[in-house]
């Protein structure tokens, strides 16, 4: 189970920015028109650079300081529906603007599922190519996805 667990909290911490000041999202460029919006789904309200990414895919053991994940999946009607978030460390600062709450289960990354292992490393190793980062998640038995541009730097 423990490579899964570090694959989810790897993607979860790389849009988290791995807690340091250089990798902290950045404000996204004003939305694209409303008519070229309405097509797709909407546009991240975060970027996150490349090289951010890249450096996170390069050292995911430290990435477990920051998001703590249940060692328990959730299962629903039998069936494996995600990983609960147990604790997010560091201070409020360190999560600001990031809508990730403890008690939030995680289904998919980038469309991945996260079930087994090597579902969950595919979904970890897709970041190095992704032009974004989208955690799917549930909170409170409603569905959220998180949203993040990767922008090359």
């Amino acid at each position: 189970m423990r490579p899964v667990r570090l694959a989810v909290a790897c993607v979860l911490v790389v849009a988290c920015g791995g807690g340091s000041e250089a990798a902290k999202p950045v404000k996204a460029a004003p939305a694209p028109s409303a008519s070229a919006a309405s097509a797709s789904l909407p546009t991240p309200a975060y970027t996150l650079r490349r090289s951010t990414v890249k450096e996170a895919l390069k050292t995911p053991g430290v990435l477990f300081q920051y998001v703590v994940l249940d060692t328990h999946p959730v299962f629903l009607a039998g069936k494996f529906h995600g990983f609960r978030v147990a604790e997010l460390r560091g201070g409020p600062e360190e999560w600001s603007g990031i809508d990730l709450k403890p008690g939030d289960v995680v289904t998919s990354v980038n469309g991945f599922p996260i079930e087994r292992p090597e579902q969950a490393l595919e979904a970890f190793q897709s970041l190095a190519v992704a032009s974004e980062l989208r955690v799917d998640l549930e909170r409170e038995g409603e569905p959220r996805s998180l949203r993040w541009a990767i922008v090359d730097d």
